[in-house]
C-alpha cells in the first residue's frame, strides 16, 4: 500500500511522498535564464523525466528555473529516484567546471492531499520547500513522517537528526538519507548455518476500492506467516522485513534482500461483505510459478482465530511447497539442485506416499550431509529416514538401520549439541527403537528446552508419554505440537500421533477420528493402520478391526506379532495394548 487513506475535519485525505530538488545556491547563471548551468538544468530535469521518474513510480508536479517538485507512488521509490537524480547530476558534472556544476539539494515529506486531488494541502508543500533549503549539496532529507514508511539499511541508510525548531512554525523531526553502503551479506549474517529454504510472504495489495482498508493485506500477511512459521522444514521470514519491501519492483530484489527462496504475494477486493484474495506462490531466482489461485470468504473470517480463508491459503501453499521440491529432487540430478531444495524435498519425501519418492529422499539427505557435513539438520532427517523405515516395516535389516540412524544423530550432536530436532530424532529412536527410557527422556527434554517451538520434539515427546507416562499429559504434548505447526505438510504424522495419544488416554472414538484422518493424507502409513486396528478392537468392533489388518498385512506383509514386539521395550502399557489387539484380531504370531 503506497497510500494511506485517513479522515481529517470529515474530509477524506490521501498521503503521498512528495519531493523537492532544487540548486543548492542561486546562481546568477540561472537567474539570467542562460549560460551552461541552465542548459545542465534543463538537460537533467529532461533526462530526470524520460530516464528516471518512471523508473521509480513518480512524476513531476511542478518544474521551475532552479528544480523540480516531484510525487511519488510510496517512500521506497521516492528516495531511490533522490540517489539516482543526484548520480545523474554527478555524471553531468563530469566535464563542468566548479562554478556551472549542478548542486542539488533535496528535502522530501509525506504529504496530504485531498482525495482524488493532485495538489498536496499548503502546509505540507511550504515545509516541503523549507526542509530542501535547509539542506546541504548532495544531502537528502526526510520528515519522520516519510521516514516511517523506509526500510533503515534496505531502502536506504538513515541517520537520526533530531528535532528541528529554527526553520519551522512546529518542532519537525528530521532525518538524512545516505544511499545504502554495506553489501547484503555484512547486514545479514543469517542462516549461513540454516539450510532450509526462506519463504517471503508479502503484504498484500488492496483493489482500488479497498485503498481505505490497507491494513488487511498486512493481516493476510501476518496470519499465514503464524502458520507457517514452525512448519517442519522451512524457514519462515518476518513480516516486519516483509513489509519493508510491499512495494518491491521484483522478485529479484526480494531474494537479494531477505535471502528468500520463495514469494508468496498476492491481491484482495470486498465484494458484497466477501474478501476476495487472489495469491501467487513463486520461486525467487526462477520467477517460476509454483501456484496461483483465488480463494473466498465473509471478510469477518479473516479476524477470527481459526480462520478458514487463513487455513486454507496456509495448507495450500505448504502443500505446493513440499510438491515443488519433491518433484526436482526427483527429476533432476541431486548435483544440480540448491541445497535448500534439497533440504526440504529430502523432508518431504522422508514421509512420502511413494516407495521411489522414500528412496529418493534418503539419497537427497546424503548428499546434503556430505555437501554441509557441520550442519545438524540433513543429518537429523537422514536418522529419521532410517528410523522410520525400520518403524514401517520396509527395512531389510533393522539392526543396520538402527546402526545407522544411532550415528547420524550423534554426529549431529556433535556438531550442533543443541540442536531441537537433533535431540527429538535421539529421543525418537531411544523409545521406539530401543526402549532406552532414561536416554529417550533425557533427549526430548533436552530438545525442549533447545527450542520449545520445535514441534516434533513435543510431538515425540507426546510419543513417549503416551507409551510410559500420563495418557492426558501425552494429550496436551500432542496438541502443542499441533498448534506450533497448525497447517504442517507432515500433518498426517501430527494426526497419527494425536490419535495415538488418545489411544493411551483411552478416549477411542476420538482416536479413530484422528487416524482415519491420518490415513487420509497418508492411505499406507503402517503406524496409523496398527493404531486403528487396536482403537476398534478395544471398541468390540471386530470387522472394522479385521479390515484393518488385511491392509497392514498388505502394507507389511512381513509383520507379525513378533515382530512388532521386538521394536522398543515389551513392557510398554500402550504396546501390550496393540500386541493384544493383534492377537484378538489373528495377526500370526510369528
Amino acid at each position: 500500500m503506497s497510500a494511506a487513506d485517513r479522515s481529517f475535519s470529515g474530509v477524506r485525505i490521501e498521503e503521498r511522498p512528495l519531493m523537492v530538488m532544487d540548486l543548492a545556491d542561486g546562481s546568477s547563471g540561472v537567474r539570467d535564464g542562460g549560460g551552461p548551468l541552465v542548459n545542465r538544468l534543463q538537460r537533467w530535469a529532461g533526462d530526470a523525466y524520460w530516464q528516471l521518474l518512471s523508473h521509480h513510480k513518480g512524476h513531476i508536479v511542478q518544474q521551475t528555473s532552479h528544480g523540480l517538485t516531484m510525487e511519488f507512488a510510496d517512500a521506497r521509490h521516492c528516495v531511490q529516484a533522490a540517489f539516482s537524480l543526484n548520480q545523474l547530476a554527478d555524471a553531468l558534472n563530469a566535464r563542468a567546471a566548479e562554478p556551472e556544476q549542478l548542486r542539488l539539494r533535496t528535502g522530501a515529506h509525506l504529504a496530504s492531499y485531498g482525495r482524488g486531488q493532485r495538489i498536496p494541502f499548503e502546509q505540507d508543500m511550504q515545509l516541503t520547500t523549507e526542509l530542501t533549503a535547509m539542506a546541504e549539496p548532495g544531502e537528502v532529507l526526510v520528515t519522520a513522517e516519510l521516514r516511517d514508511r523506509l526500510a533503515d539499511g534496505l531502502d536506504a541508510d538513515l541517520e537520526d537528526l533530531g528535532h528541528w525548531v529554527e526553520s519551522f512554525a512546529q518542532p519537525v523531526r528530521l532525518f538524512r538519507a545516505h544511499p545504502r553502503q554495506e553489501h547484503l551479506a555484512q547486514r545479514l549474517p543469517t542462516g549461513s548455518r540454516d539450510l532450509r529454504p526462506g519463504l517471503a510472504v508479502i503484504p498484500f495489495k488492496a483493489g482500488l476500492q479497498e485503498s481505505k482498508r490497507w491494513m488487511i493485506g498486512e493481516l493476510i500477511a501476518d496470519g499465514v506467516i503464524a502458520r507457517l512459521s514452525h512448519s517442519v522444514g522451512l524457514r519462515v521470514i518476518a513480516r516486519q522485513s516483509t513489509s519493508a519491501l510491499r512495494d518491491s519492483d521484483g522478485l529479484q530484489q526480494i531474494e537479494h534482500h531477505l535471502g528468500a527462496t520463495f514469494v508468496l504475494s498476492g491481491s484482495y477486493s470486498i465484494r458484497n461483505g466477501r474478501l476476495i484474495v487472489t495469491a501467487e506462490l513463486a520461486e525467487a531466482r526462477s520467477h517460476a510459478l509454483l501456484w496461483t489461485g483465488q480463494l473466498q470468504h465473509a471478510l469477518d473470517d479473516l479476524l477470527q482465530e481459526q480462520s478458514e480463508l487463513l487455513h486454507v491459503l496456509s495448507h495450500t501453499v505448504a502443500q505446493a511447497l513440499g510438491t515443488a521440491h519433491v518433484n526436482q529432487a526427483l527429476a533432476r540430478p541431486l548435483p544440480n539442485l540448491d541445497s535448500s531444495f534439497l533440504m526440504l524435498a529430502g523432508i518431504s519425501m522422508v514421509h512420502s506416499h511413494s516407495g521411489r519418492a522414500f528412496e529418493r529422499g534418503r539419497e537427497a539427505l546424503t548428499a546434503l550431509t556430505e555437501r554441509h557435513p557441520e550442519h545438524a539438520l540433513p543429518r537429523a532427517w537422514l536418522a529419521m529416514w532410517h528410523a522410520l523405515n525400520v518403524v514401517k516395516g520396509s527395512s531389510a535389516s533393522p539392526a543396520r538401520d538402527i546402526k545407522l540412524a544411532l550415528e547420524q544423530t550423534q554426529r549431529a550432536l556433535q556438531a550442533e549439541p543443541h540442536n531441537a530436532m537433533a535431540q527429538a530424532v535421539e529421543g525418537y529412536i531411544q523409545l521406539q527403537l530401543l526402549g532406552n527410557l532414561k536416554q529417550a527422556h533425557k533427549h526430548l527434554t533436552l530438545a525442549v528446552e533447545a527450542n520449545p517451538s520445535e514441534p516434533m520434539a513435543w510431538l515425540f515427546k507426546s510419543l513417549f508419554s503416551a507409551m510410559w507416562g500420563s495418557s492426558s499429559l501425552s494429550v496436551t504434548e500432542a496438541y502443542v505440537a499441533r498448534s506450533l505447526s497448525p497447517v504442517d505438510p507432515l500433518q498426517y504424522f501430527f494426526d497419527l500421533l494425536m490419535g495415538n495419544a488418545l489411544l493411551a488416554d483411552r478416549q477411542l472414538e476420538q482416536a479413530i477420528t484422528c487416524g482415519r484422518k491420518s490415513l487420509k493424507g497418508h492411505k499406507h502409513h503402517v503406524p496409523t493402520l496398527r493404531l486403528l486396528l487396536t482403537a476398534h478392537a478395544e471398541l468390540g468392533q471386530i470387522d472394522e478391526g479385521k479390515a484393518i489388518l488385511d491392509q497392514l498385512r498388505a502394507e507389511a506383509p512381513e509383520m507379525t506379532v513378533s515382530s512388532y514386539r521386538g521394536m522398543g521395550s515389551e513392557e510398554s502399557p500402550l504396546r501390550q495394548r496393540v500386541v493384544e489387539a493383534m492377537r484378538q484380531l489373528g495377526l500370526p504370531e510369528a
